[in-house]
């Protein structure tokens, strides 16, 4: 391609010099559906769920939502939902006021707080925990909350937008997400397609990415040959546009073609490291030189297990409330005389503190 042709094309695909995860691209059905919705919505303050599987894009629907509404320029706040640890998930989200459990120094304000007259994001929505549902949802609806330990309600004006990789109906049934929760998020659905479905827009996204790697890396910036846009177009892409970026960005950064049609895979242990294990871990000997081993049956080892867990959520529920047993019973859904039992079966009243 000459220079004249390579000007040429940038003229008529100006689309690729926007910035990365800013817009949609795509020249698929698909994405104009997407894109439509996206502009018919944005203005509104509707909850939104996105849907997809990962590195579909689906952050970038949320962005474009916040962008393109009359909360542009206040607090896009975005929260991680499996990145949060349970035990802290509620006061992650709605903030903790000095003094409500041990190590709570000072006040905090949650994410719903920070967000104030903008927009939430909660990625991956199904890993929120069950118990604190419906205090999302008392939310969702305007309503006032409390942090924890706190006694003045706090009223957001906050836009929410959601996003999963996963299949709702099968959370719902499965009591991982309550039904009401999932009406709520459910107003409006905007679903990202997998990149496999929609091979023609592979191009536009290459170069997209060709572009902005070589403007960031400070090198030439050089148009993909045809033939090599018709090998991509026919890759599977199971990590969609994360996959397709990262190719590309391996392929600008080392200056190799082949990057763009390299696999990942599991990176191998050095040498001296393979050496030292296969040293510390010999090969097992045959099954009949064996000695025999006892095994615990795999039942008991599940009630174990079970107890363990059952026991440890209980320790965690009472420590939060402070030993308030009954507002524990409620955090954990069972009733305040199984509470008891099951204190009194784990010993766990010998632990309260004075």
């Amino acid at each position: 391609m000459t220079e004249g042709d390579r000007k040429g094309w940038l003229q008529d695909h100006e689309e690729i010099r926007s910035p990365i995860h800013e817009n949609l691209l795509g020249v698929s059905s698909a994405m104009h559906e997407v894109n439509e919705m996206v502009q018919r919505v944005a203005k509104s303050d509707i909850t939104v769920l996105i849907t997809g599987e990962s590195g579909t894009g689906k952050d970038i629907v949320a962005k474009m939502l916040h962008r393109l509404s009359p909360r542009q320029g206040k607090p896009f706040v975005k929260v991680n939902c499996p990145a949060v640890p349970e035990s802290i998930f509620e006061s992650e989200l709605f903030g903790y006021e000095r003094g409500a459990f041990t190590g709570a120094r000072t006040s905090k304000p949650g994410r719903f707080e920070l967000a104030h007259r903008g927009t939430i994001f909660l990625d991956e929505i199904a890993e929120t925990p069950y118990r604190i549902q419906g205090k999302l949802l008392q939310v969702f609806d305007g309503e006032p909350f409390m942090r924890i330990g706190g006694s003045t309600p706090i009223r957001t004006d906050v836009r929410a937008v959601a996003a999963t990789n996963m299949d709702l109906d099968a959370a719902v049934q499965d009591r991982r997400m309550r039904e009401d929760i999932y009406f709520r998020l459910s107003e409006v659905i905007i679903h990202m397609p997998p990149l496999r479905d929609r091979c023609e827009d592979v191009g536009l996204l290459a170069e997209h990415f060709n572009y902005n790697y070589s403007e960031r890396f400070g090198k030439d910036y050089r148009p993909l040959a045809r033939d090599v846009i018709a090998r991509l177009e026919e890759e599977p892409w199971p990590g969609n546009v994360r996959e397709l970026g990262a190719r590309v960005k391996k392929y600008v950064a080392t200056g190799k073609l082949d990057a763009l049609f390299e696999k990942q895979t599991e990176p191998s242990r050095p040498a001296q490291e393979a050496g030292r294990t296969a040293a510390a871990e010999p090969e097992p000997a045959p099954a009949e030189d064996t000695p025999g081993k006892a095994f615990m049956p795999l039942k008991e080892a599940a009630r174990q297990a079970a107890e363990a867990a059952e026991r440890a959520l209980i320790e965690e529920a009472l420590r939060y409330t402070l030993w308030n047993r009954r507002k524990a019973a409620q955090l954990l859904d069972i009733s305040y005389s199984s509470l008891l039992r099951r204190i009194d079966t784990y010993g766990l009243g010998k632990t309260k503190p004075e």
